[in-house]
């Protein structure tokens, strides 16, 4: 399946690969499965590929083009911008909502809304697809427009950029104008540090690769952070960070300093952003042209430890008959294992927890939806029936 969704991917290349919630859902999920089934991670934003995720488009629209689109409350006092909600209430019948085939077409009828509605914020989206894009313009720029959402809730800031993350190229530093540069300068280092966690923050991350909502500093929203300064007063603190880089490298120094590192997982899955593979490139396209009695010498011959584990988990998944009977019985009992893990131990959906959601959802499920919900009860019973027997 990882190979077929590859290769329709790359038949469509080059392009931009729209969806909805896709930068922090889909793309997860699908970088997810090509590392797992030993295929180049970044087919979706290399090789003249860019993304761009509906979803943020609209937040984008709520605050440069709050009248494009009809926005729904969620319930508890905050715009929801849920697809469900979202199409409905801009003309689009989504009786299937989170169905494959309703959700591509309720996300196509808001991009063409948008589109039309809000020009400028497509045309923001079709641009700034790439972290190549994104830099270009932040360069260029004395002063633009940043804005996310947090909790459901809009931010916006006039920036300037000041550096970049020199171990991640997509991470972008920017300056919070609100702050008067000036201010900080003559802070020790250790007073900085403390002065950085202070609303309002002055130093921002702006991730380049992840569709950020980014404009000309005159289009801003009006809820964008200035401290009723003119734009011109915003420039001459923008001009005076680009005459002390020395401030800004001791503000991304301090910023870095304040930010929790990221603890190693444990579990191979977790280890994907733990480097690249290019030592093992040419065996990973040898690994795929080969036939499967014939993979596992690859397997063993791969310089990264991931990429071993990964290769044998695969052959077992595929063609556990190519495996010798011990190696075969090894694995079998590590999967039971990993499948009947208590749940408060590990990071993944274990069998039992499936089991205890599925039941609730059959208690709350209507008439029509059972049939499907006990069937899928009865396929996880019996997982966890033939799991029970394998460490017995």
């Amino acid at each position: 399946m990882a190979q077929a969704i590859r290769g329709k991917l790359l038949e469509w290349s080059p392009g931009t690969f729209v969806g909805y919630n896709s930068i922090r859902f889909d793309e997860t999920l699908l970088r997810q499965t090509f590392y797992k089934s030993l295929l180049p991670l970044y087919l979706t934003n290399t090789n003249g590929n860019n993304r761009a995720d509906v979803m943020r488009m609209v937040q984008a629209a709520s605050l440069y083009e709050p009248d494009a689109l009809t926005l729904a409350d969620s319930g508890n006092g905050r715009t929801s911008f849920k697809l469900e909600f979202v199409a409905p209430a801009n003309g689009y019948n989504h009786v299937e909502a989170h169905d494959a085939m309703g959700d591509v077409e309720a996300t196509v009828h808001i991009a063409r809304l948008l589109a039309a509605r809000a020009p400028d914020v497509w045309s923001s989206f079709m641009r700034f697809g790439s972290t190549a894009a994104v830099t270009a313009f932040a360069e260029e720029a004395s002063v633009f427009s940043f804005s996310d959402f947090y909790a459901g809730r809009p931010y916006s800031w006039y920036v300037t950029l000041i550096g970049r993350n020199a171990g991640y190229a997509a991470e972008l530093y920017v300056f919070n104008l609100e702050v008067d540069p000036d201010d900080l300068d003559g802070m020790a280092n250790d007073d900085l540090v403390v002065r950085l966690d202070i609303q309002p923050k002055p130093v921002r991350r702006l991730r380049g690769n992840s569709c950020p909502m980014i404009m000309p500093a005159e289009d801003a929203p009006d809820i964008a952070g200035s401290a009723g300064l003119p734009l011109r007063e915003l420039e001459q603190r923008a001009a005076y960070l680009a005459d002390h880089p020395n401030l800004c490298e001791r503000l991304i120094a301090a910023f870095e300093s304040l930010q929790e590192p990221y603890p190693p997982s444990p579990y191979v899955e977790g280890q994907i952003y733990d480097g690249f593979f290019d030592a093992d490139k040419s065996k990973l396209d040898a690994f795929h042209a080969t036939p499967w009695e014939h993979r596992l010498a690859i397997v063993h011959s791969f310089s990264d430890a991931r990429l071993r584990d990964l290769g044998l988990r695969l052959i077992h998944a595929e063609r556990p008959d190519v495996l010798d009977r011990t190696t075969c019985a090894k694995l079998d009992i590590a999967l039971a294992e990993r499948l009947t893990e208590k749940a408060s131990e590990v990071p993944w959906l274990t069998l039992p927890t499936a089991i205890k959601q599925v039941e609730a959802m059959i208690q709350a499920a209507s008439p029509d939806q059972i049939a499907f919900l006990e069937e899928h009860l009865g396929y996880l019973t019996s997982r966890l029936d033939h799991c029970a027997r394998l460490l017995a």
